[in-house]
């Protein structure tokens, strides 16, 4: 195996250790060297890979959040699932996937979304999966002929970047464990408004390219 490799799975691995302490506990509370001996490698070791503490937790957030965003483009590149068993889907997996995140990670990766890019670009409107999602919405029917890409996209990008702006959560006194509350509210109306129907975004039968 070239040394290459065998830093990637190194890497890999300290990434695995540390998303699992994350989930768990504080990542405030999370020292180096106690993620180091959890590893079995010394602190040194762990410093070659991450220059530092903040590193490691972007690391850690970045690589959940690629796993949920690859998730989601396997379900939309499957054609074996309709588009309402895909959003079904995707609601089921974000909700399980907050429930077993505690309220530090929420912030830890709250503030990741409002001030990092690299992670933002994931689910920018113009990222690959809004791209790959609408295109499988317009070929499912699920997205109205009267919307073009050009509105869905605006809309798209308005939505997840509202909360980005530190200004609107103060001026509705919100925090991300309140924001998270309402979350299912906001997925209702955000998909509501995408697919230019009034009612569940999940119903197979309502489709607003056919007519009544």
């Amino acid at each position: 195996m070239r040394r290459s490799e065998r830093k990637d799975m190194m890497r890999e691995h300290i990434l695995k250790a540390a998303a699992e302490m994350y989930l768990e506990a504080d990542p405030e509370a999370i020292k180096m060297r106690e993620l180091a001996r959890t590893i079995g490698i010394s602190s040194a070791t762990l410093y070659s890979y991450f220059s530092s503490k903040d590193e490691l937790a972007q690391a850690v957030v970045m690589r959940l959040m690629m796993r949920y965003r690859d998730q989601f483009m396997e379900d939309l590149n499957d054609p074996s699932r309709t588009f309402p068993e895909i959003l079904k889907r995707m609601q089921l997996f974000s909700q399980q996937a907050k429930r077993s995140v505690n309220g530090k990670m929420i912030d830890l990766i709250f503030k990741m979304y409002q001030d990092n890019n690299e992670m933002n670009r994931l689910f920018d409107s113009q990222s690959d999966f809004w791209k790959r999602f609408v295109s499988r919405g317009r070929q499912d029917g699920y997205i109205a002929d009267d919307l073009s890409d050009t509105a869905v996209f605006i809309y798209i990008d308005m939505f997840f970047q509202y909360f980005r702006n530190s200004h609107h959560m103060d001026k509705f006194k919100m925090t991300p464990q309140s924001l998270q509350k309402i979350d299912h509210e906001l997925d209702t109306m955000f998909y509501r408004g995408l697919f230019g129907v009034k009612g569940a975004c999940a119903d197979p039968n309502v489709k607003p390219n056919k007519n009544d």
